[in-house]
């Protein structure tokens, strides 16, 4: 992967920036609810930077990224990982995103730019969306095969239709606030969320009261600008419920795509493409990864050995 610097080679910065972008996992109401808070500033600007993306799309692709480390926050397996995936009629197209044990967060939006005739008159992203499906796919070392759930969009909103695809698809009562915080300057300030879901058996009484304080807590991401940390949040805005947490995990923008396996692509094409991009280039020949924008370059040299 090739990874924009958005810290100007600054690093102290990058360090402290690394060492806040985390996932914590945490019990609360005597183990009737379980839940991960996620911090993601940095991953959603290093996305952004990658991707090129303007506001629209950096909200809109940075939720779906906030989403997938909050799934990937149950995983065990060592090759565990879930993709998530929206297509839809409106603006938007769709997205593909995925996210691995280790926290590493990788995907884009089928539309680049996301093209709308009269923005001012947009009061919510579920006209952006439109009609379509949202699909969950997990890949987990000890099945024999994927599993995947659908569920249409009915809402328009990825935490909303989450939240449902957890309902019909694995029955379980499950919350999300997937939050990305713009400052004045349309700057990213603050960037996370949270996953609360109800274990089996839990009281009625208390998936209701869990959920009424998470439509109290407001902007997550303003609150991780203000400089409040994810522990902090869930101690005092979910206090009566008594959270526990039990650990901690990095969580980062990673791709492992690379220029050998770019070279690989390249090996593995026809000798009468090889020929034609050794005959008409343009060179360098630019492959770019879809999941993370970066751009690996070949010079005729390179195609000349690859021929050979």
């Amino acid at each position: 992967m090739i990874k924009n610097d958005i810290f100007n080679k600054d690093l102290k910065e990058q360090l402290k920036a690394s060492a806040k972008d985390k996932i914590y996992r945490f019990i609360m109401a005597d183990g009737m609810i379980k839940g991960a808070v996620v911090h993601s500033t940095r991953m959603i600007n290093e996305m952004r930077s990658n991707h090129e993306t303007g506001l629209l799309e950096t909200l809109i692709l940075g939720q779906a990224y906030i989403a997938a480390s909050l799934i990937c926050s149950g995983l065990k397996g060592k090759n565990d990982r879930i993709s998530l995936t929206i297509e839809c009629s409106g603006p938007i197209k769709g997205l593909d995103v995925e996210a691995n044990v280790f926290g590493e967060v990788r995907g884009y939006l089928k539309t680049p730019q996301i093209e709308v005739d009269n923005p001012e008159e947009i009061n919510s992203l579920s006209h952006l969306f439109g009609a379509g499906f949202l699909t969950v796919t997990q890949y987990l070392e000890n099945a024999s095969s994927p599993y995947s759930g659908q569920v249409a969009l009915e809402h328009g909103s990825i935490a909303e239709d989450l939240a449902n695809y957890y309902v019909v698809s694995e029955q379980t009562p499950s919350g999300f606030i997937l939050s990305v915080f713009f400052d004045d300057k349309e700057e990213v300030k603050g960037a996370g969320g949270i996953f609360l879901q109800a274990m089996p058996g839990a009281d009625p009484e208390v998936i209701s009261e869990a959920e009424k304080m998470m439509l109290a807590l407001g902007s997550l991401g303003e609150l991780f600008a203000g400089g409040q940390t994810p522990e902090e949040i869930i101690q005092n805005e979910f206090a009566s419920l008594k959270p526990k947490f039990l650990d901690s995990s990095r969580v980062e923008f990673f791709c492992r795509c690379s220029k050998d396996k770019m070279t690989g692509y390249l090996r593995s094409l026809a000798k009468e493409d090889k020929n034609d991009l050794l005959e008409n280039g343009p060179f360098p020949v630019i492959i770019r990864c879809h999941n993370c924008n970066s751009a690996y370059q070949f010079n005729k040299a390179d195609l000349m050995r690859l021929a050979d």
